[in-house]
C-alpha cells in the first residue's frame, strides 16, 4: 500500500523500471527519427537516462522532447486531488464512526464521495502513466 500512495502523493519520486527506461529511449530514438532531436543529442540523453534513478530525473532528460514526459501541472494536480482525497476519505470515516458511537449508525454515505474522488484520483494516475509507458512522440504538424 505504502508504494501506491507514493506513486500518487510523489510521482516524481517513484523509482524508474526497465520498463520506463525502455519507453525513455524509445521515445528519444522516436525523436531522433522526427527530426526533433539530432543522434548526438539522443545519445548523451540515452546515457542519462541509463543513469537515472527517479522520473524526476526522467522529466529533465526528456525536456525538449514534446509530449515525451507529464506536464507538470499533471503531476501536481495528482498531488494536490490524492493529498484531499486522502483527507476527505479519513475525516468522512471519523464522522461516521463518531456518530455511530453515539447511536446513529447509518450505512457507509462517506463512500459515495470518496469514490468521486477516488475517481478523478484514477483519471489522473492513469493519465499521468500514459506518459511514462508510450513509446513514440507526437510532433505537432
Amino acid at each position: 500500500m505504502n508504494t501506491i500512495l507514493e506513486a500518487l502523493l510523489t510521482p516524481d519520486q517513484v523509482q524508474l523500471t526497465d520498463a520506463d527506461r525502455r519507453a525513455a529511449i524509445a521515445k528519444l530514438d522516436s525523436a531522433v527519427r522526427q527530426a526533433a532531436l539530432t543522434p548526438s543529442q539522443a545519445s548523451d540523453r540515452h546515457e542519462q537516462v541509463l543513469a537515472a534513478r527517479t522520473r524526476g530525473e526522467l522529466r529533465g532528460i526528456l525536456s525538449g522532447v514534446a509530449n515525451a514526459a507529464p506536464p507538470r501541472g499533471l503531476t501536481v494536480a495528482l498531488q494536490a486531488v490524492t493529498g484531499v482525497w486522502l483527507v476527505a476519505c479519513v475525516v468522512q470515516f471519523v464522522v461516521w464512526l463518531a456518530l455511530a458511537v453515539f447511536g446513529h449508525f447509518d450505512g457507509p454515505w462517506w463512500l459515495w464521495s470518496d469514490l468521486g474522488l477516488g475517481a478523478i484520483v484514477a483519471i489522473l494516475w492513469w493519465t499521468n502513466e500514459t506518459y511514462h509507458r508510450k513509446t513514440d512522440v507526437l510532433v505537432a504538424p
